[in-house]
């Protein structure tokens, strides 16, 4: 893999949870224009107007466990070809980018930089997968239910490893980074 992995394409915030008990439910997901980055999580910025992410620090009782998350549109035709077609952002990345393969916790290494083209960067460090959970998994599948895990083992086992997307760090990020459509991201 070369130092580019591809271009932001979609960026989101979490309106309020999306796994708020047995099921997972897409709808309080917003697309936003931009999205300003740092130490504390993620705000997204439309209609003029700036709202928080409620992984950020800020959200009462969330403490900023899931900062900000990736994922790749490659991941979205894989998932497509095993379950279902779904919009891009489905499964609540904050930042979906650009891919031509399967993105590997291995292959992000020790993380990513997302760069502007007016020199904006943001280093997002210390990536970790994003789990697939049972409630996601049965969403996938559109069951009217939540599955056992003995039940959906294999697809469980199909979104492991990043498929679902990626968390990462931002504790370096003293300062807001905006970030925008079309921005590249490359590894660190």
């Amino acid at each position: 893999m070369s130092d580019r992995i591809g271009e932001v394409v979609l960026l989101q915030i979490h309106g309020d949870l999306l796994v708020p008990g047995d099921r997972f439910d897409p709808t309080p997901l917003v697309e936003v224009d931009e999205m300003s980055i740092d130490s504390s999580g993620v705000l997204g910025r439309t209609n003029g107007m700036w709202a928080v992410d409620v992984h950020h620090r800020s959200w009462p009782g969330r403490g900023g466990r899931r900062p900000v998350s990736m994922g790749f549109t490659s991941h979205y035709d894989m998932m497509r070809d095993r379950f279902r077609d779904v919009p891009l952002g489905t499964a609540g990345e904050n930042i979906l980018v650009t891919a031509s393969q399967r993105i590997s916790l291995e292959d992000l290494g020790t993380g990513v930089v997302i760069r502007g083209a007016d020199g904006r960067a943001a280093i997002l460090t210390q990536p970790f997968v994003a789990r697939p959970c049972q409630q996601f998994t049965s969403f996938m599948l559109a069951l009217p239910y939540k599955a056992e895990r003995e039940e959906i083992a294999d697809e469980l086992a199909f979104l492991e490893g990043g498929m679902r997307g990626f968390i990462f760090a931002v504790d370096g990020l003293e300062e807001p980074v905006t970030i925008k459509n079309g921005d590249g991201v490359f590894l660190l």
